[in-house]
């Protein structure tokens, strides 16, 4: 049997149509990216947005510590919590003096004197922030005891005084940083002059003005040599209020 052999060739298709389609496609492509420019970018301006915010919420917390609004709001149930480290408690002044000497290094030691005794000091601190201190001290081997303050403040007279008190606080620590030689005291004075709302009948009224008179005259500038003064008022003034 013969078979007739045939030399079979698919007709050629039609490319016209795929070609309009890549063509519209790059064109819609070459449009949006034009559009896209013209359009401002939403995720950009929130992002910028934000930024900006957080920055200038942090330059108020810098400037103002506490406003007057704030300190109304904290008013209830305002307690401070504070650590001063004793290093050592002497007859002789002589002696306390060259102990206080030697802890220079480690921030702004000071003497108390009670009861016929001078008790060596090393700070003031807000409850948690001397560790660093402490652990500098544990390395020296130099032996210490925590004397705890704790400060509560249940109405808008006494809740301003311990704001008022952790301020000076917060300045006293700074300038006891090596790297800190002043203070400027602008800034606390414009603030400490905005509080109000203090009442006049409460029997801590007259402590919260001693101690708002106290920083309103602090120098424009604070030297570092005023810390270790600074630190034996504010010793006083919270041995007090207990």
């Amino acid at each position: 049997m013969r078979y007739t052999r045939y030399n079979y060739k698919p007709p050629k298709k039609n490319n016209s149509f795929m070609i309009v389609i890549t063509l519209t496609l790059i064109a819609a492509i070459a449009l949006g990216t034009v559009f896209s420019k013209l359009i401002p970018n939403n995720s950009k301006i929130a992002s910028t947005d934000n930024k900006i915010t957080k920055i200038s919420l942090e330059k108020d917390t810098k400037t103002n510590p506490v406003s007057t609004d704030v300190s109304k709001d904290i008013s209830q149930n305002n307690i401070k919590d504070y650590v001063a480290l004793q290093c050592g408690v002497f007859t002789k002044m002589e002696s306390a003096v060259v102990l206080k000497n030697s802890l220079a290094e480690y921030g702004t030691p000071f003497i108390i004197v009670e009861n016929k005794l001078n008790k060596v000091l090393l700070g003031v601190y807000p409850k948690g922030v001397a560790d660093s201190i402490i652990k500098e001290l544990t390395a020296k081997k130099i032996t210490y005891a925590k004397i705890n303050f704790q400060l509560d403040g249940k109405d808008l007279t006494s809740a301003q005084t311990n704001e008022m008190i952790s301020a000076d606080i917060k300045i006293l620590n700074k300038l006891s940083e090596k790297n800190t030689k002043a203070y400027t005291t602008a800034e606390l004075k414009k603030w400490v002059g905005a509080l109000a709302g203090a009442d006049k009948t409460n029997k801590n009224y007259a402590s919260m003005t001693t101690i708002k008179s106290y920083l309103t005259t602090l120098p424009p500038v604070l030297e570092k040599d005023k810390a270790e003064a600074g630190y034996i008022y504010i010793y006083k003034f919270i041995k007090k209020q207990i």
